[in-house]
This record gives C-alpha cells, sequence and structure tokens, in this order.
C-alpha cells in the first residue's frame, strides 16, 4: 500500500474519512510510530525489505560507527562485517565474549578476522586499523507521507502497522477499549507471523 492507501484505510477505520477528527499528520504521525513497532517486535526474517549493504567504509582505529553508515541501523541489526582489504568474513561475536579473545587460539587475525557490535559501533579484531569494511544490516523503514509512495515492509506486515496506527488514534481521542482492541488485533498477526516462522525456518548446516 502507499502512504495515500494506508491514511484511507486508517480513515475508514477510525471512521473518519473526511479528517474531521485526526488530522492528516496525526495519521502520519501514527502511522510512522506504528511502523517502528511492527519492526521491533517482528522477526527479522519478514525485514528483508529493509537489508542494506554499505561498501567501503573505512575504519578508525578498527572501529566504523553507526553514524558512518549510509542508513541508520535498527535493531542493533549488524547481520554480517565483510573485510574488504583481505577478502575475509569476521566472525560476529557477543561483545562479552570478549574476555576469550585472550586466548591466543581464538584472537582474531588477519585469516581470522573478529568483529562485535558496541555502543552503535562496530569493532574488529584482526583486520588493519584502517581497513576497509563492507556492512550488511537492517536499516530504518523509510517515514511513511502522504504520497503515492509503497510501504517499504513486506505486504504482510502492513496491516499491523495499520492496526498499531489505530490504536494510537483512540488512545488519543481517550477511546481505550477501541485502541485496546487494535492494538490485539495487530498483535494477534505478529504473533501468528512469528510463530509461523519458526515453524517454517530454513534448517541450518550441518544439523
Amino acid at each position: 500500500m502507499t502512504g495515500n492507501d494506508m491514511l484511507a484505510t486508517l480513515g475508514l477505520r477510525t471512521n473518519d474519512p473526511d479528517s474531521a477528527k485526526f488530522t492528516s499528520a496525526a495519521r502520519i504521525d501514527a502511522l510512522n510510530i506504528a511502523q517502528r513497532t511492527v519492526v521491533n517486535l517482528v522477526n527479522t526474517a519478514y525485514l528483508t525489505d529493509l537489508q542494506a549493504i554499505d561498501g567501503g567504509k573505512v575504519m578508525s582505529g578498527n572501529v566504523v560507527a553507526f553514524s558512518d553508515l549510509d542508513n541508520a541501523p535498527i535493531r542493533n541489526g549488524i547481520i554480517a562485517i565483510y573485510d574488504a582489504t583481505n577478502s575475509k568474513w569476521c566472525i560476529m561475536i557477543d561483545p562479552a565474549d570478549q574476555k576469550r579473545l585472550e586466548n591466543t587460539y581464538l584472537a582474531g587475525s588477519i585469516t581470522n578476522p573478529i568483529a562485535f557490535v558496541f555502543r552503535e559501533e562496530i569493532h574488529t579484531q584482526g583486520p588493519g586499523a584502517t581497513d576497509t569494511l563492507n556492512v550488511w544490516y537492517l536499516k530504518e523503514p523509510t517515514a511513511l507521507a502522504a504520497d503515492a509512495v509503497e510501504c517499504e515492509l513486506n505486504i504482510a506486515l502492513q496491516e499491523p502497522v495499520i492496526d498499531f496506527a489505530e490504536s494510537q488514534l483512540w488512545k488519543m481521542a481517550g477511546r481505550l477499549d477501541q485502541a485496546t482492541a487494535a492494538s490485539g488485533n495487530a498483535t494477534a498477526q505478529i504473533q501468528a507471523l512469528n510463530a509461523r516462522y519458526e515453524n517454517e525456518k530454513p534448517v541450518g548446516i550441518g544439523v
């Protein structure tokens, strides 16, 4: 759906097709809040439309900041790091595992580079301090507007976005029963999608 389509649908859901109760600006704000909510709740398998690759990011002291990327990452969503200088994929670890890197056999190296995310920065061990990285990540969705631009999210996520937006507007109007019902509809759809993925997700290598 386009931004205009979602606005029109939201107007019908709130019995306000002429924007007498809720302005277009209020609806857009509600839709964008709802979009961020859905993105934060749904399994990342449904967010492939938000996947991005930024190539040629030069490190400073073995670090690339999120602010250096072309888009703002969401959910700390760094998918993979490629050391373009040495043509090696980095092994992604949890920051809490850094102590293990003191073991010589586990430490990062040019042939076995390590990467982790901490405080909105990508840190590496093994590559040179100013080597170049290619960063694979989940970016923020493009903000919705009153226009003919298609919503960037998977079509299966657009109904929950509208439901959450409807809930936001009913809260603004003090209609808590309607707000709870709309939010419940959105939550149920997301739970169903997440459960479906768990049942159908691919099996890993060697499993």
